[in-house]
């Protein structure tokens, strides 16, 4: 091997390891979130602030399959909607008028071995509800859902309150408000204006685990609920989706 290829192999395992890098945290600063409108629920992947759908042909295509959606109405059981890959979304044709709409996707197994970390699970999973004045259990393993009290979201770990949990709350223009978790786990935000919000709220757990066979050192989880509010001031619109590079 000459000098230079000598020089030039670090470099080019460092520049490998910032790719994969640079995937994963693109990937984790992703979220999922759900729309339903006019008997169509839509599963985008991007950043909801930001005004950022991803599409397919594209990242749109890096989940396991087409989450399934499932449909809860008051009274009823739950039902499975299957739904197929559309240009920017997973698309789901919605029966009646559905108190809460959740998907949870499927995301490969991220390999952390060039950084000497233990293989990861991405856990992204979306609510929509249809009012936040009634009280919504959660289902899954971190759930983000309304208590029936005004502005008042619950943080919610395998069943258990999740205290000092960070929300993020994006209102119908972008713009974003953080706040923590009581030790109830719940949060309280103002919302002012109409339109759609989307809540977010992430948590790690470092507990060693297995999922189809394949073995993972870290969960990281990422949650959304979706709200629509017809009162209150008129909002501005989301900004403009980011130019494509």
């Amino acid at each position: 091997m000459s000098s230079n290829q000598r020089l030039q192999a670090p470099l080019l395992s460092a520049l490998l390891a910032c790719g994969a890098l640079t995937a994963v945290n693109s990937a984790q600063a992703h979220q999922v979130w759900l729309e339903n409108a006019g008997g169509q629920a839509r599963l985008h992947f991007g950043e909801f602030n930001e005004n950022l759908r991803e599409t397919s042909p594209g990242r749109l295509d890096q989940f396991k399959g087409v989450p399934a959606l499932e449909q809860q109405r008051a009274g009823a059981a739950a039902q499975r909607v299957e739904g197929q890959l559309a240009k920017d979304a997973f698309v789901y044709t919605t029966t009646g008028t559905p108190d809460t709409l959740f998907a949870a996707a499927s995301y490969p197994l991220i390999d952390r071995s060039k950084r000497n970390l233990p293989a990861m699970i991405w856990q992204p999973s979306a609510r929509w509800v249809a009012s936040l004045a009634k009280p919504v259990a959660p289902t899954a393993p971190l759930d983000l859902v309304p208590t029936g009290k005004p502005g008042e979201l619950k943080v919610v770990y395998k069943g258990a309150p999740l205290p000092k949990a960070k929300v993020q709350l994006a209102a119908p223009s972008g713009w974003t408000r953080e706040a923590e978790a009581g030790e109830d786990g719940t949060v309280t935000f103002v919302t002012p204006w109409k339109g759609q919000y989307v809540a977010e709220v992430k948590h790690s757990d470092k507990t060693p685990g297995e999922v189809q066979g394949e073995k993972y050192g870290e969960a990281s989880y990422v949650t959304t609920l979706t709200f629509v509010l017809a009162d209150g001031m008129a909002s501005p619109a989301l900004p403009e989706p980011p130019k494509a590079h």
